[in-house]
Parts: structure tokens; C-alpha cells; sequence
């Protein structure tokens, strides 16, 4: 009977063994292709478009012809495979003291390619007299598969 147990757990530690070194559990340890890492990359960027799209060189006026505010700037797109649309921005206007005293979002239904830069101008009508500065900002955007 001793041996028999002793057959049996030798038996099953034999196997564990063994499948730890050379059983396939669906993970190989072959390197990944470039094609694996690139969608790898692709998915981690779809997934926070909002760390990739930054809004820079922004300003703001008012355009008197078109009895408009206009804010002017660049996306930039600093992902290294993603690609994205419909980018959703956030104006805030703030009043002296810093508090938000307005704000609005808007669209920009342009293609965002991997490290570029795009430029957009958004013009509105909501803007509170006691605006001393503003923000823009990228809240959210559409990942192009």
C-alpha cells in the first residue's frame, strides 16, 4: 500500500514537472511578430485616446464679421499605430477668481493619423462677459479600427 502511494505521487509530480517545461497551456515562449506587438500597441491606444490627443498653440477672439468667439488650435495625435475621429472637445471659460463660468463641447469630425497634427477653429456664441481665461481640452474621442 506505501508503495502504491508512493508510485502514485511520484507519478503526479513527474507530470507537473514536466508540463511546467514543456506542455502547452496556450502560452508559447516564442517571441511575439511585429504584426503581435503592433496590435498590441494599437489596443493600448485605442483604449486612452485621451493620453494620444492633445490640443495645442490655442487661441482665442472674437470675430466681429461673424458675431462669433472663435477658438483656434491644433490636435495632436502622438500615438505611434492609432488612429482616431470624431474627436469630442471641451471649451471651459473661467472668471477671475478661476471658477468655471462656462463651458461646451464640441466635435471635430476630422481623421486623427498616428503623430500628426490636425488643425481646427470652432466658433460659438456662449461666452460670458467675465471670461479672463479659457481651456480646451480633448475629452474624449472614436478609435478608427
Amino acid at each position: 500500500m506505501n508503495k502504491l502511494v508512493f508510485l502514485i505521487i511520484t507519478g503526479v509530480a513527474i507530470v507537473i514537472v514536466s508540463c511546467n517545461s514543456g506542455c502547452s497551456s496556450g502560452n508559447s515562449d516564442r517571441p511575439k511578430t511585429t504584426e503581435e506587438l503592433k496590435m498590441e500597441i494599437k489596443i493600448k491606444e485605442q483604449s486612452t485616446p485621451t493620453k494620444y490627443l492633445t490640443v495645442t498653440g490655442r487661441k482665442m477672439y472674437y470675430n466681429s464679421d461673424a458675431d462669433r468667439w472663435v477658438v483656434e488650435g491644433m490636435i495632436n495625435n502622438s500615438a505611434t499605430v492609432a488612429k482616431f475621429k470624431d474627436i469630442v472637445l471641451l471649451i471651459q471659460l473661467f472668471s477671475q477668481t478661476g471658477t468655471v463660468i462656462g463651458q461646451e463641447e464640441y466635435i471635430i469630425y476630422k481623421f486623427s493619423e498616428p503623430n500628426s497634427s490636425i488643425p481646427f477653429s470652432i466658433k460659438f456664441f456662449n461666452h460670458p462677459d467675465d471670461t479672463k481665461n479659457y481651456f480646451v481640452l480633448v475629452k474624449n474621442a472614436t478609435a478608427v479600427n
